[in-house]
């Protein structure tokens, strides 16, 4: 009997242990926690030092070691987490922290030994070396840097980090492996997942010795050269592949299907050399969401495989010699973004009053092809559009007015083609940004002003037109409000009523304060204003 109750006992001790340990989490050694507050106090805490991080990641940024302090346990630090077990560091998340400061080589954090998972990216640590200590981190699965400020050389023992599944250094100008490195760099990294580098320059060719693991690519901006190994198109995990922005870079695609056919979701070749056309094993992408492939020397006709591509949400084709009537386009129900501008396209723009299929289309750029005829007065499907480019065309006819009472337009362009009518009073509230030059327009005449001068004021945006071209986004002009038309007679403008144009003046100044408009470095590469391509 008493051994029967010895054994209870015994069991009651260790059921209060195991709900006391549960229930209690670990503290971090007191040497990890000194070696935290260590880092924290070498930076400063500045919002601009993440200035990037929600446009990029969709996190707000926040200061996340100010509420460290000795009073409390580590491991409940914000960004930290320490194994169950032992109460070592293992997890230190400081992305978008607001830290500004160098980043020393002989910084306490490399005293957390036994950390699998560092993230510091999006702060500022303004132009620090990359030191090799981080290769030192025997046991890190996951290393990121990327958009912090490094700059120099990536040591070469990173690579002995041979367990890392995600490795992350993009988005730094300042970095480069050095001549012949990028095959050394991934020597011993064959259990890697993700692999950021974008602009860090490599320049050099793309090594075989790729992990057969990989599922994320990014080598964007890194001058890459010569041929893209046809191995890339074989990795058989692999989702998502940006090699844009690599001039010389010489990419041909597979002519039987690929490896990555079911599971590529993202592919990103703008800027490269594409040779050989698109074969049909292209048509196998049936996964395939987003595609890029502005300036890189396509020609002819579309072809088939590309039309089997029906889950496409955002194509970009834009700068090519592409050719062929754009009514097929009708065919990708899913889009939010078509960039086909600066092509051979030709035909009429019947699909936009046919095609109801658009209704999440964002951003449509159609601009210098060779279409004709009028922009039809019936539409469906356009109710999310928000930036219609169609300049450099052949269009003509009076402008309809549903253009204006899109729910959600912001930018319009129509410059140089041949539209005629009046320019009547445009209201909308949401488009700021519009460019009419170049047609064959007429402006509202002074009695038609002077009723509107009547009116009650509105809020909306009235008939001054807004001089505006499209580019990468970047405002290099001063705010400002313009009327503006074309005529086949300038001199017409200078033999204006002066009332009129007094007039004018006055609407402009009384209204100047309801305008947020901008004008734009003029340029032909509007796939590239919401960085895309």
């Amino acid at each position: 009997m008493d051994c029967v109750k010895l054994v209870f006992f015994m069991l009651y001790i260790f059921l209060y242990q195991l709900a006391f340990s549960s229930s209690s989490p670990h503290l971090c050694p007191k040497d990890q926690a000194l070696a935290l507050l260590q880092f924290k106090h070498m930076f400063s805490i500045n919002p601009d030092a993440s200035y990037a991080c929600f446009d990029h990641t969709g996190i707000q940024s926040y200061p996340r070691t100010l509420s460290w302090n000795k009073s409390t346990n580590c491991c409940s630090w914000d960004g930290v987490h320490c194994d169950e077990t032992t109460g070592q560091v293992i997890v230190l998340d400081l992305r978008c922290s607001q830290l500004q400061g160098k980043f020393h080589s002989n910084s306490s954090l490399f005293e957390l030994f036994n950390l699998k998972r560092l993230d510091l990216s999006y702060n500022d640590f303004t132009g620090s070396l990359i030191s090799p200590k981080f290769g030192e981190f025997s046991s890190l699965t996951h290393l990121v840097l990327s958009r912090s400020s490094f700059a120099g050389l990536i040591p070469s023992k990173i690579s002995h980090l041979s367990k890392l599944h995600a490795l992350g250094i993009g988005d730094q100008f300042g970095l480069s492996l050095g001549p012949h490195n990028f095959e050394l760099l991934l020597k011993n990294l064959t259990q890697l997942r993700e692999l950021d580098l974008d602009h860090v320059d490599i320049s050099s060719t793309i090594p075989q010795n790729l992990s057969s693991h990989l599922t994320t690519l990014r080598l964007s901006d890194t001058q890459l050269r010569r041929v893209l190994p046809e191995r890339v198109f074989h990795l058989s995990n692999l989702e998502l592949l940006d090699l844009i922005d690599n001039p010389h870079l010489t990419v041909s695609f597979p002519t039987t299907n690929w490896n990555s056919s079911a599971s590529l979701i993202y592919l990103g070749l703008s800027d490269v050399n594409i040779t050989g056309g698109i074969p049909e094993s292209f048509g196998h992408l049936t996964s395939l969401q987003l595609l890029y492939m502005r300036n890189t020397n396509l020609s002819g006709p579309i072809l088939t495989p590309i039309w089997n591509l029906t889950n496409i949400e955002s194509l970009v084709l834009s700068v090519n010699h592409l050719e062929g009537s754009i009514s097929h386009f009708s065919i990708f129900e899913k889009l939010k973004w078509l960039s086909l501008g600066n092509n051979n396209f030709d035909g009429q723009l019947e699909l936009l009053s046919f095609n109801r299929s658009w209704t999440q289309l964002e951003f449509l750029d159609f601009s210098s092809n060779s279409l004709t005829g009028p922009i039809p007065f019936n539409v469906s499907g356009l109710r999310n559009l928000k930036q219609l480019f169609l300049s450099s065309n052949n269009l003509n006819g009076t402008i309809p007015s549903w253009i204006f009472s899109l729910s959600s337009l912001e930018v319009l362009d129509l410059r140089n083609n041949t539209f005629s009518g009046k320019i009547q009073e445009f209201k909308s509230n949401t488009l700021s940004q519009f460019d009419l030059t170049q047609n064959q327009l007429q402006a509202t005449t002074p009695a038609e002003l002077d009723e509107e001068e009547e009116e009650e004021d509105s809020p909306m945006i009235s008939w001054q037109a807004v001089l505006m071209g499209y580019g990468c986004g970047l405002v290099i002009g001063l705010s400002v409000i313009y009327i503006m038309w074309s005529t086949q007679y300038p001199a017409w403008f200078s033999r204006m009523d002066l009332k009129l144009e007094n007039r004018i003046t006055t609407r402009m100044k009384k209204h100047k304060k309801r305008y947020q408009i901008h004008v734009y470095r003029v340029s032909e590469d509007a796939d590239k204003i919401l960085h895309l391509s």
